[in-house]
């Protein structure tokens, strides 16, 4: 005869077992199908293909015209800075953009000078300019792009030796002219409008937001078990908190540039912190769905409603355009009146209550309740500088292993490549260093996406090449081609290699005039996947840098997050503390990283890591349900008597300790309100212990 707690805890873990059936039978087919290979149609940006283009045709054009046979080089200084740009806001874009332009033609002229002295001078020496390039991703996904092109430019470098210090000059010198008419062209004859990429980021945030919601109206209309809510949970909510995180990066990057004293800013500030809000309360109300059955068809027509305003608002708010109209105040007025239909007490009527109120502060504008968005001043440049390699500087450190990982296979790839290869050969080596992850599952999927898109890539270039047979016919062809391939960067990696190899192709036959397309199209596939394979391997065999060892980390992180969620909540309700959004953010950030090793994992072959890998997903479903009920306890607090407030306490610190490792009885539950809440929390602390 089971207890009523051990029925309980017997329940969640039965209401937990197909969740993580459909969890591993969905992540754990043949390594090739579960390549994350995404495609994502709203990022084609038609500006920045125009832009790239326009960089590299009109430079390309006018060596052809001119007959200046050093313009080809610009050229490809010109896309290359192209590459380096990362988006965003002018104060993120500009030390990226103008890095590279001044360096690249640097390093172009002496590493080709080096080259033009022997293979004993320059190899040493490009593999120490590949660990410092690849070692640059301590400074976030600026410094990766600018170590990896800087890379590709060494490489570069030495497949073309210059005889004389002249020829090393001109050579960098036409190099560094390209990549500064590109960083003109994007920075100032070009520029976006500076509040267009946080508009961009919030409405991608609010369309997965609308998705959730969406979905969410769905299982409440029909007769969703357990396991649904938590694979709604585990299927949205990373995505909605990496959506918003990320548009707060942006944000912040922005008001750093143009301030927070503007309308516009203080406007961006308000709407996402709104947002912040508003997906705080659909988790609260997908855990009180979750457990009370009697409230889902009631909540369904008012979370659909949610749903269409959310969706509605996100091309709205990425357009710029009013949202306080007569029709939108009538529609507000629609969700509330649909929410009579819940009883007046229940704690979903509650939390709808408060989205409604959310999503008139998002069309009006007003200040929202809740943590402050400024960001604080940014650290000195010193800091910035200096801080990521130091903290980076030892073997325990992802990219410190990477960066000695680059140079350690570069080095003597290079040295045959420059021996015994042919013309062609360094590519081996730029697919290398473009493919090499400091995580395995990393660089598997980066290689394969790489191999592919470049043979589907040389069968374009061969078969352009049969069409385009003068330099100012293959000049003037790189304006679509180099125009398309950049406006589908974002959309997927694998389909921009695929056309960016013609641009290359097409390129290499200007700057070397006379080299057969097919036999370059050729040797670009053939070294490519030489490359990749070379990058796979040598993450198999160097440091190998496999996600399973790395999950227990994972898991002691997100727990001690949630803990800490615990203890700001706990003070919310029975010391009127501010309420816990920060503490929730921390936990939801904390989730995600759990999920995203878990996904690496999954890629990875993990047959003695499965074991781990089952518990993290445990853990990972047990936070969430944590997480959740925390949320609706802060959203909607029960009334606490004097005599039942030392068992609360006695609660907080015992789920605080639990979720710390320390494992005891658990305290009596509390003669007035909350029980039903206190005992959820404890059936899924013990599921993870």
């Amino acid at each position: 005869m089971l207890t009523w707690a051990e029925a309980g805890f017997t329940s969640t873990v039965q209401s937990n077992q197909k969740f993580f059936a459909n969890f591993f039978q969905k992540n754990s087919p043949s390594l090739f199908s579960k390549l994350p290979i995404v495609l994502d149609p709203r990022a084609v940006s038609l500006a920045e293909g125009l832009r790239a283009g326009i960089a590299v045709a009109v430079t390309l054009i006018g060596g052809v015209m001119f007959n200046v046979p050093g313009l080809g080089l610009a050229a490809l200084g010109a896309l290359l800075t192209c590459f380096a740009d990362p988006g965003g806001t002018i104060a993120r874009r500009t030390p990226a953009v103008v890095s590279f332009a001044l360096l690249s033609g640097v390093t172009y002229g002496i590493f080709g000078l080096l080259a033009g002295d022997g293979v004993w001078y320059a190899v040493p020496a490009a593999g120490l300019m590949i660990f410092a390039t690849s070692y640059a991703r301590v400074y976030g996904q600026g410094g990766l792009q600018v170590g990896n092109l800087l890379s590709v430019v060494t490489v570069l470098a030495l497949g073309m030796p210059s005889e004389t210090l002249d020829i090393a000059l001109s050579r960098g010198g036409y190099f560094c002219a390209g990549a500064a008419w590109a960083a003109l062209l994007t920075l100032v004859i070009w520029r976006v409008h500076p509040y267009a990429p946080a508009r961009r980021a919030l409405s991608d945030a609010t369309r997965r937001l609308a998705a959730l919601a969406r979905e969410l109206a769905v299982l409440a209309a029909g007769a969703g078990e357990q396991a649904a809510f938590a694979a709604h949970a585990a299927q949205h909510r990373r995505a909605v908190r990496e959506a918003i995180e990320t548009a707060r990066g942006v944000a912040l990057d922005t008001f750093r540039r143009r301030g927070l004293v503007t309308p516009r800013a203080a406007q961006l500030a308000v709407r996402l912190q709104t947002i912040e809000q508003i997906f705080g309360s659909l988790i609260a109300l997908s855990d009180t769905l979750e457990h009370k059955a009697e409230l889902r068809a009631p909540a369904a027509a008012p979370i659909r409603l949610v749903a269409g305003w959310l969706a509605a608002l996100g091309p709205e708010i990425e357009a710029n355009t009013e949202l306080d109209t007569p029709k939108k105040q009538a529609s507000l007025q629609r969700l509330r009146a649909s929410l009579q239909a819940l009883p007046d007490a229940s704690v979903a009527r509650k939390i709808l209550l408060a989205i409604s109120e959310n999503l008139a502060v998002l069309i009006t504008v007003s200040a929202p309740v809740g943590q402050s968005l400024s960001g604080g001043a940014p650290p000195p440049l010193g800091l910035r500088v200096s801080g990521p390699i130091r903290q980076n500087f030892n073997l325990g450190s992802a990219p410190m292993r990477h960066a000695l990982r680059a140079a350690t296979i570069a080095t003597p790839t290079l040295a045959w490549t420059m021996l015994y290869g042919g013309q062609f050969a360094h590519w081996a080596t730029i697919t290398m260093v473009l493919c090499l992850q400091p995580y395995f599952s990393g660089t598997w999927v980066r290689s394969a996406e790489r191999m592919a898109g470049t043979a589907v890539g040389g069968v374009v270039a061969a078969g352009i090449g049969l069409i385009a047979q003068t330099r100012f016919e293959l000049a003037f062809i790189m304006l679509p081609l180099t125009g398309f391939a950049f406006t589908i960067r974002a959309v997927s990696y694998g389909a921009f290699i695929a056309a960016l190899t013609p641009m290359i192709v097409l390129l290499i036959e200007q700057i070397a005039p006379g080299a057969n397309e097919l036999n370059v199209a050729f040797a670009r596939v053939g070294y490519t996947v030489a490359g990749g394979c070379l990058a796979v391997f040598g993450n198999l065999l160097l440091w190998p840098g496999f996600e399973g060892g790395r999950l227990l980390p994972s898991m002691t992180a997100a727990r001690t997050a949630h803990a800490a969620f615990v203890r700001a909540t706990f003070a919310h309700v029975l010391d009127e503390a501010p309420p816990p959004d920060a503490a929730r953010r921390a936990a939801g950030l904390a989730s995600n990283n759990l999920e995203a090793a878990l996904s690496r994992a999954l890629l990875e072959p993990h047959a003695k890591g499965a074991p781990i890998i089952e518990r993290g997903a445990i853990v990972d479903a047990a936070l969430r349900r944590i997480a959740g009920r925390l949320t609706v306890l802060s959203l909607d607090p029960p009334r606490i008597e004097p005599a039942d407030r030392a068992l609360w306490t006695e609660w907080a610190r015992w789920l605080d300790q639990a979720l710390n490792g320390t494992m005891l009885p658990r305290p009596p539950l509390p003669a007035g309100a909350g029980q039903e809440t206190l005992t959820r929390l404890a059936r899924q602390v013990e599921l993870l212990a």
